[in-house]
């Protein structure tokens, strides 16, 4: 009864432990060791959670430094999940506790946890952990060196995660310091960082490997190179576009093309599956569809087309208006006329250059409305950003040649009622013809600065 009693009793006691674990109770903790202290040393069988393990996973750093004070070898003890403590402060963002387990048992950087990751890792993936990453290199460089499942090295895991900043200080920590692992190490399926990097179509990632040195023309097993999985993706949206460019500009070839060395490269050139290439997609439907940015671009499309049909309704019926009625500063005598739109012939030469000028801006207003109307409501001869250049150069010259018919008619009754005071609509001829003398100058600018990127997406969206 007595040997009962006592195991029913230190089980309680094992059970206030967990409780003021769970509390974070120094005080608590203060009198079960002054009651019984060799407490800690006790194993707890009905738990696999030290009271080292709970106190950080509840957040209550006091309690779990005065544990660790008390044993230190809780610092190397690791829960049903195969998690260490150092893990479970990386885990829980807390640096503090980090750099007090790191002094403690400093080798436990190199534990996997039940999931494969060590700590350096782990921290990876959760992100935005720059300054644990930062300690834990510091204090066990080594571990950056550590490959998991598959292949993948903590550069990979980086990709897949989305984890700039910590790929630029890991790559910034590779270049400074000698390691296995680099930016162009593969997994078991020899896929560099850069391929599923563009898997993924994180530009920015992409951008930042190909500053750091990353082969951009490296193979994976299937011999494709990351341009290569670029252009035959399925999935397709605007950052494509980007990518092509950047990956280009590196240097980036097709393999399919054989362009790449293939004496440096043949044990590499494995046979393609039919999944690598599926039926019907050649390179010139991957490239219309990359132009086209399926879905968002559709959307921005008809919205872009909606206000050009508006605009253009307008200017076409006011243009119909002032060809049926011009103004009367235009015509000597408009009431005595038999035709109140036909000039008369004793109207002044300046009179008649006027109408003639006023008739033909008009025109060209309207006709270029027109114009607009029937190419979007016929359906479009083709689509992509060059149809919507074309639409948008033909709505400026409308609202252009509107805008001059309107200076004409102004400028008309000078010569027959001298009313209106000619330097103000002197002044905003001059202000209209200037704003589109910039605007001019601004597209051969942005033309002679860009002159190759435009070549080569007008000739994709072809």
């Amino acid at each position: 009864m007595e040997g009962s009693d006592c195991q029913r009793d230190m089980r309680e006691i094992k059970k206030a432990l967990l409780k003021a674990s769970f509390e974070g109770s120094v005080i608590a903790l203060a009198d079960l060791l002054e009651k019984h202290p060799l407490l800690l040393d006790m194993p707890i069988t009905f738990s696999s959670e030290t009271p080292l393990h709970i106190a950080i996973t509840a957040g209550h750093d006091e309690f779990a430094k005065v544990v660790l004070s008390k044993k230190p070898g809780f610092a190397s003890e690791f829960d049903s999940e195969g998690s260490s403590p150092l893990q479970l402060a990386c885990a829980s963002k807390n640096i503090e506790m980090v750099k007090l387990l790191l002094t403690v048992a400093p080798d436990i950087c190199l534990h996997k946890d039940g999931y494969g990751l060590p700590p350096l890792h782990l921290a990876v993936m959760k992100g935005n952990r720059v300054d644990i990453l930062k300690e834990l290199l510091q204090c066990m460089p080594q571990a950056i060196d550590i490959v998991l499942d598959g292949g993948e090295t903590i550069l990979h895991l980086c990709v897949n995660h989305n984890r700039l900043e910590e790929l630029e200080l890991l790559l910034q920590w590779l270049d400074d310091h000698h390691h296995e692992v680099s930016v162009n190490s593969i997994d078991d399926r020899r896929h560099t960082v850069l391929h599923l990097a563009v898997a993924k179509k994180h530009i920015q990632i992409i951008k930042l490997l190909l500053a750091h040195g990353v082969e951009v023309n490296a193979l994976n097993q299937n011999g494709l190179t990351a341009l290569d999985i670029l252009t035959q993706s399925t999935v397709r949206d605007l950052r494509d576009m980007d990518m092509l460019e950047v990956l280009e500009g590196a240097g980036g070839l097709r393999a399919r093309g054989g362009n790449v060395n293939n004496e440096a490269n043949d044990a590499r050139h494995l046979v393609v599956e039919v999944r690598d290439n599926p039926p019907g997609i050649n390179q010139n439907n991957i490239r219309r569809r990359t132009c086209k940015a399926l879905g968002k671009y559709e959307k921005e499309l008809n919205q872009k087309l909606n206000v050009m049909m508006v605009v253009a309704s307008l200017i076409a019926g006011i243009g119909f208006q002032a060809a049926l009625n011009p103004p009367s500063g235009l015509i000597k005598n408009p009431s005595e006329e038999k035709h109140a739109f036909a000039p008369s012939s004793s109207t002044s030469d300046t009179t008649d250059k006027f109408y003639s000028f006023y008739m033909f801006s008009n025109a060209i207003g309207v006709l270029g409305s027109l114009l607009v109307i029937l190419l979007v409501m016929g359906g479009l001869p083709f689509d992509g950003p060059c149809f919507v250049w074309l639409l948008t150069i033909l709505m400026c010259v409308s609202i252009t040649a509107m805008g001059l018919t309107y200076q004409v008619a102004i400028f008309s009754y000078r010569y027959s009622y001298d009313q209106v005071s000619p330097p103000v609509f002197q002044m905003s001829l001059v202000l209209v013809l200037g704003v589109l003398l910039l605007h001019v100058m601004r597209s051969i600018l942005l033309f002679l600065e860009k002159k190759g990127r435009i070549l080569k997406r007008i000739f994709l969206c072809f």
